[in-house]
Protein backbone atom coordinates (compact mmCIF):
# COMPACT_ATOMS: atom_id res chain seq x y z
CA UNK A 1 0.00 0.00 0.00
CA UNK A 2 2.76 2.44 0.94
CA UNK A 3 4.58 1.52 -2.28
CA UNK A 4 1.46 2.24 -4.35
CA UNK A 5 1.06 5.57 -2.61
CA UNK A 6 4.71 6.40 -3.24
CA UNK A 7 4.29 5.51 -6.94
CA UNK A 8 1.23 7.71 -7.21
CA UNK A 9 3.09 10.56 -5.53
CA UNK A 10 6.02 10.17 -7.94
CA UNK A 11 3.66 10.23 -10.92
CA UNK A 12 1.88 13.27 -9.52
CA UNK A 13 5.18 15.08 -8.93
CA UNK A 14 6.32 14.23 -12.47
CA UNK A 15 3.01 15.52 -13.85
CA UNK A 16 3.36 18.71 -11.80
CA UNK A 17 6.88 19.20 -13.14
CA UNK A 18 5.68 18.74 -16.73
CA UNK A 19 2.87 21.24 -16.18
CA UNK A 20 5.29 23.70 -14.61
CA UNK A 21 7.73 23.28 -17.51
CA UNK A 22 4.90 23.84 -19.99
CA UNK A 23 3.75 26.92 -18.08
CA UNK A 24 7.30 28.29 -18.14
CA UNK A 25 7.53 27.66 -21.88
CA UNK A 26 4.17 29.35 -22.48
CA UNK A 27 5.29 32.33 -20.39
CA UNK A 28 8.42 32.64 -22.55
CA UNK A 29 6.30 32.47 -25.69
CA UNK A 30 3.91 35.09 -24.32
CA UNK A 31 6.84 37.37 -23.46
CA UNK A 32 8.29 36.95 -26.96
CA UNK A 33 4.90 37.68 -28.54
CA UNK A 34 4.48 40.74 -26.34
CA UNK A 35 7.84 42.08 -27.52
CA UNK A 36 7.02 41.30 -31.15
CA UNK A 37 3.68 43.07 -30.75
CA UNK A 38 5.44 46.12 -29.29
CA UNK A 39 7.86 46.21 -32.21
CA UNK A 40 5.03 45.88 -34.73
CA UNK A 41 3.15 48.73 -33.05
CA UNK A 42 6.28 50.87 -33.32
CA UNK A 43 6.58 50.08 -37.03
CA UNK A 44 2.90 50.87 -37.59
CA UNK A 45 3.25 54.13 -35.69
CA UNK A 46 6.31 55.14 -37.72
CA UNK A 47 4.61 54.13 -40.97
CA UNK A 48 1.53 56.15 -40.07
CA UNK A 49 3.65 59.21 -39.30
CA UNK A 50 5.50 58.82 -42.61
CA UNK A 51 2.21 58.46 -44.51
CA UNK A 52 0.97 61.67 -42.91
CA UNK A 53 4.16 63.45 -44.00
CA UNK A 54 3.78 62.17 -47.55
CA UNK A 55 0.11 63.15 -47.65
CA UNK A 56 1.07 66.67 -46.57
CA UNK A 57 3.73 66.85 -49.27
CA UNK A 58 1.23 65.63 -51.86
CA UNK A 59 -1.30 68.28 -50.80
CA UNK A 60 1.35 70.99 -51.10
CA UNK A 61 2.36 69.76 -54.56
CA UNK A 62 -1.28 69.70 -55.67
CA UNK A 63 -1.75 73.24 -54.38
CA UNK A 64 1.37 74.36 -56.21
CA UNK A 65 0.11 72.73 -59.41
CA UNK A 66 -3.23 74.51 -59.08
CA UNK A 67 -1.46 77.84 -58.42
CA UNK A 68 0.81 77.27 -61.44
CA UNK A 69 -2.20 76.54 -63.67
CA UNK A 70 -3.90 79.76 -62.50
CA UNK A 71 -0.80 81.81 -63.26
CA UNK A 72 -0.61 80.42 -66.77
Amino acid sequence: MAEQLADKMERLLAACQRVNDERTDLRRQADALTEENRQLRDVIEQSHARLQELAGQLRRLEEQAVDTEREE
